[in-house]
């Protein structure tokens, strides 16, 4: 039910402007409510950020100060190994007439060495001193004696039975042999 229709058109429709620019002024009064609510917000983040970056700078500092421990201790081992190196390299080193007089005291009894030569195979950590003995032994159990000889040895490394044959010359149970074996640079007197 319409009340208002006698009312004239500009009558109603200055009604409807009004009526609009009220909620047009309540809308803007909202939003720039909301935009006053928005920079506080806005303040109160900017605040929390300010004080997380003094506090991170405050523990900036604090770690500073062990990333300079981490330095000097690093500084420090750099000087530690290269005194070690020169220790290593001043301690005695494994002589030849020390390797042939263990050969000799290790050797068992029926095994008879015909050829020793030396040589330096390459590694990945540098080059390594290599025994190669070959020679003649009584029976197969005598090259296994020698092996687990070599093998117990503070003297010699790794040893690897490269050839083992019937001899040509002799009795079928006497055998020929090739065994190469790493020399150990430096052994201290006890190990020995």
């Amino acid at each position: 039910m319409r009340e208002l229709e006698f009312l004239p058109q500009e009558y109603v429709r200055a009604h409807f402007r009004r009526r609009i620019g009220f909620i047009r002024s309540w809308l803007l009064l909202a939003l720039g409510l909301a935009m006053v609510l928005w920079s506080l917000q806005m303040s109160a983040w900017v605040r929390d950020a300010q004080a997380e970056l003094s506090a991170l700078r405050s523990t900036d500092s604090a770690v500073e100060a062990d990333v300079a421990k981490v330095r000097m201790l690093r500084a420090e081992a750099q000087g530690y190994n290269r005194r070690l190196s020169l220790v290593r390299d001043l301690q005695t080193r494994t002589s030849l007439s020390e390797v042939f007089s263990h050969l000799a005291a290790i050797l068992p009894d029926g095994v008879v060495l015909e050829e020793m030569a030396m040589a330096r195979a390459e590694t990945g950590t540098g080059k390594r001193p290599i025994l190669r003995l070959q020679g003649t032994a009584a029976q197969g159990a005598a090259v296994t004696q020698m092996l687990s000889a070599l093998e117990g040895s503070a003297l010699l490394r790794a040893p690897v039975l490269v050839e083992s044959k019937p001899h040509a010359r002799e009795p079928p149970e006497r055998r020929s042999f090739a065994v190469e074996v790493n020399i150990v640079p430096t052994v201290s007197a006890k190990e020995r």
